[in-house]
């Protein structure tokens, strides 16, 4: 036998017995524990793949695939408004932040910015409040709302959305498609301010979307976390999943279902969710993705539970880094 084949063979013994690397992704044990984050980096690379493949299989055939309404990859498509549907019998509102209101908006839409949801300290306001602000624009809880702000991606209708639904607005809708989209279909728009006139709002709270302190402490529900990372690992409600809501988005738009699917595939459809921040519209973002997805998912406030018991913050060793991209642990939920 020569010194080549002796060398052959050494090699060969090698990769045989050479251990196989975990490629899960996760992994358990310590305070800060990944495992609780949503989906892995291996998992979504895997996705990925599979979808390339799936591409490059359909160009080689000479068939290319016909294009996929976003709307119609949701479970709950209902909860958006498709553009040309929307009529003179809607009521629309602009919520973006900005100036842009005065100077481009869809025809007859009113101006309600999302942050006139919010008092002077960043909590939510009183019901009433919320009544006289809606009522004062000139709109009634039986009005059929079409929401849309600066871009989905805002979190500006999404938060709107949740705060008209906890009011009892049962016909409210997110526009599907932003001001831009609106434009380049030819839809009409208008300069300047549209005013309605005043009419009383009668609110019928539901408490299904605005959980209360007592039943995120109860443990019926999902509970997840979509504030910065950083502040996840400093103190967090007991049990929480950690998401970055920027995960659901893509360009300035909510992901279609198949990618949502893969963002939130360890999570449980049949257990209710529960999604908290201190920034309304991170939370409403996250809220509103999972409920076009068919869970039933309502939101919360960091603040309160401090408010109640801080004492029962749990605690754990923050990412390496100040932020998610410098930390040791991927963005998760990503594809």
């Amino acid at each position: 036998m020569t010194k080549f084949n002796i060398i052959g063979i050494l090699i060969l013994s090698l990769i045989a017995f050479a251990p196989v690397a975990d490629a899960g992704g996760c992994c358990s044990g310590g305070t800060w524990d990944p495992s609780a984050f949503l989906n892995s980096e291996p998992e979504t690379m895997h996705a990925d793949h599979a979808a390339n493949a799936e591409q490059g299989s359909a160009k080689a055939s000479g068939n290319t695939p016909e294009p996929v309404e976003r709307a119609s990859t949701y479970p709950n498509a209902a909860m958006l408004k498709p553009m040309k549907s929307v009529s003179s019998s809607d009521v629309v509102i602009d919520v973006s932040n900005g100036d842009s209101y005065v100077a481009s908006h869809i025809k007859d839409a009113i101006h309600i910015p999302s942050r006139n949801f919010l008092n002077g300290e960043g909590s939510l306001k009183t019901v009433d409040e919320l009544a006289d602000l809606l009522g004062s624009a000139g709109v009634s809880r039986t009005d059929s709302v079409v929401l849309y702000g600066s871009q989905e991606s805002s979190g500006e209708a999404e938060f709107a959305f949740f705060t008209l639904r906890y009011l009892g607005q049962n016909e409210v809708k997110l526009l599907d498609g932003s001001l831009s989209d609106w434009k380049a279909a030819g839809l009409p728009e208008e300069v300047g301010e549209v005013n309605k006139t005043a009419v009383e709002y009668t609110p019928q709270v539901r408490s299904d979307v605005m959980a209360e302190y007592d039943y995120v402490k109860s443990g019926q529900a999902q509970i997840i976390d979509v504030r910065p990372f950083v502040d996840f690992g400093k103190g967090r409600i007991p049990g929480s999943i950690a998401l970055d809501p920027t995960n659901v988005i893509k360009g300035d738009k909510i992901k279609n279902g198949g990618d949502l699917t893969a963002v939130f595939s360890r999570l449980d459809k049949e257990k209710p969710v529960v999604v908290y921040s201190d920034d309304y519209s991170r939370s409403a973002l996250a809220a509103y993705a999972l409920q076009l997805m068919g869970y039933q998912a309502s939101m919360y406030s960091w603040e309160d539970w401090k408010a109640h018991e801080a004492t029962e913050v749990q605690a754990g060793t923050a990412p390496a880094g100040e932020d998610a991209v410098g930390s040791n642990y991927v963005k998760l939920g990503r594809t």
